[in-house]
């Protein structure tokens, strides 16, 4: 709501009451000094409701103009100079200004304000305001003026000569999954992609693109494939944390420095996340996810059956092809792998107990380090409530709990549902394919190409005839997935009731009531 516009007669007024004991004719130039230098302190409740002090230079100005003209119109607020109208550039003007930054970007408007001035013969060049608003209103200044700061510069090619040479990391956007207990978590997914081959090194489905979730991912990969020799990463915080940085450096891999909100730099991994999107993202849809252990397993099928075989055009073969299985030359151990990542906290020691506290857990030392002040703790990213601690044989040994942890009132849900669902959905014959043989509990991909064949045999004609039947058959699915068994049973069920000629939107209207997704039970599928 806009304030209302103050009475000047009353912001007079409260000038005066301020000034008036400064008035009196029987007080020296000292002590009206002192007056006003007293009142600059005091915070004062001013016409407009605000409590501020009053300079003391203002009073003396307000004393001074009261002094001269004794009248309380002279302290009245002094109207605002009138706004000088806007100028404008004339559309020639203005053209010839963009012609001479399309000529040179780099140009600044002091040497434009000469040109056109010069060109045009102007009495009165426009100032920097006049031409810098004419300018930004036009499409084409934004244009020059990024071309200026280098953001459409040709960039150099960024490519890996040979396969571990340089390792590239990035997380996938959060997405939400749908697990079978109803519930719906935002999930990750960091990927370790190889430059040269863009073959996928490690991948994991993570809950928050943690240090944790980098360590373990890097750890990962290095036991499998090696050690590469330069790292690459955007500027997300897990990868900035010293703790990262220190444990590439321990290991002897350099870190490539990036610019910060720079995606075209890291267009190999975006081109993989944009595939996975399409290949894994878009089908769980149609998947029922027990857990993220399923969802992981998942996630390692698409990868191994669906991208790394797939040729990629600017390799002109496979990332599997191209790898061809090969090793890192610079290997290191496990023991080295754990160590690097480590951070060291000096903690002090309780003389009493031969405790020291991490957190709000208390945890137990060895007995021959009782005696010292402090003892330095090495905490895994991976595993914070597992501090370790070096003997005196410099072996790292798990401090443990001064106070037992309290068991878990119930088992993970996640090992109910392991035992009481079958893994059934469009990505379960992937990852079957993957395991390399049939799961006794695994029922086939049943989706749309199967609900349509099913439809078209009942019916006897070719399902869907045409875009609404389609559209009617996408959303009844919508409530599934469903169990073959099932869903056979129930459609011929609903055939018998109904009788034959029926048209599709009935059957499925009747079908939806009868039909329902696969129970959360504990009984094995028949």
């Amino acid at each position: 709501m806009k304030a209302m516009p103050l009475d000047p007669l009353r912001i007079a007024c409260f000038r005066f009451e301020l000034i008036s004991p400064a008035l009196d004719g029987q007080l020296t130039a000292a002590q009206r000094r002192r007056y006003l230098r007293a009142t600059a302190r005091n915070t004062i409740s001013w016409p407009s409701e605000r409590c501020a002090h009053v300079s003391e230079r203002t009073l003396a100005r307000w004393l001074a103009a009261y002094r001269k003209d004794p009248r309380i119109e002279s302290l009245l607020p002094k109207p605002p100079p009138p706004k000088e109208p806007g100028r404008t550039l004339s559309p020639e003007v203005l053209q010839y200004a963009l012609a001479l930054l399309e000529q040179e970007p780099q140009r600044s408007l002091y040497v434009l304000i000469k040109h056109v001035t010069l060109k045009f013969e102007l009495a009165q060049p426009p100032t920097r305001a006049t031409l810098h608003r004419a300018l930004k209103a036009q499409p084409r200044y934004l244009a020059l003026r990024k071309r200026a700061r280098g953001e459409t510069r040709i960039r150099r090619r960024f490519q890996a000569e040979r396969p571990h040479q340089i390792w590239q990391a990035d997380a996938k956007a959060a997405f939400t999954v749908s697990f079978a207990d109803g519930t719906r978590w935002m999930v990750r997914i960091l990927s370790l992609l190889d430059d040269a081959t863009r073959f996928v090194l490690a991948a994991r489905v993570v809950q928050t693109e943690s240090l944790a979730a980098a360590v373990h991912t890097f750890r990962h990969a290095a036991a499998l494939w090696g050690l590469p020799d330069q790292f690459y990463a955007d500027r997300g915080s897990c990868y900035d944390a010293d703790l990262f940085r220190i444990g590439l450096a321990v290991l002897g891999v350099r870190r490539i420095g990036t610019r910060a909100r720079n995606p075209q730099a890291h267009g190999k991994i975006e081109a993989y996340h944009r595939a996975l999107h399409r290949w894994f993202v878009a089908e769980l849809k149609h998947q029922l996810v027990r857990d993220l252990a399923h969802l992981q397993e998942l996630l390692d099928a698409v990868i191994q059956t669906l991208y790394q075989p797939h040729p990629h055009r600017e390799l002109g073969r496979s990332p599997k092809d191209a790898l061809a299985g090969r090793l890192s030359t610079r290997f290191v151990s496990l023991e080295r792998l754990t160590e690097a990542f480590l951070e060291k906290r000096s903690c002090a020691l309780c003389p009493r107990t031969a405790t020291v506290k991490l957190g709000r857990m208390l945890f137990r030392v060895p007995s021959e380090l009782r005696h010292h002040k402090k003892v330095t703790v090495l905490v895994d990213p991976e595993y914070p409530d597992t501090p370790l601690l070096r003997d005196g044989h410099g072996a790292l040994v798990a401090l443990i709990p001064s106070l037992a942890r309290r068991p878990k009132s119930s088992a993970p849900q996640g090992a109910a549902l392991e035992k009481a669902l079958a893994p059934i959905g469009s990505l379960t014959p992937l990852l079957e394919h993957y395991r390399g043989r049939a799961l006794p509990k695994a029922y086939p991909g049943f989706g749309l190409p199967e609900i349509y064949a099913a439809f078209s045999q009942a019916m006897g004609r070719l399902v869907p005839a045409d875009e609404p039947e389609a559209g009617a058959v996408v959303e009844f699915l919508k409530t599934g997935p469903f169990e073959p068994q099932v869903f056979h049973a129930a459609l011929n069920r609903t055939l018998r009731q109904l009788g034959p000629g029926r048209p599709l939107s009935l059957i499925l209207k009747h079908l939806s009531g009868q039909i329902v997704p696969p129970p959360l039970s504990k009984e094995k599928p028949s």
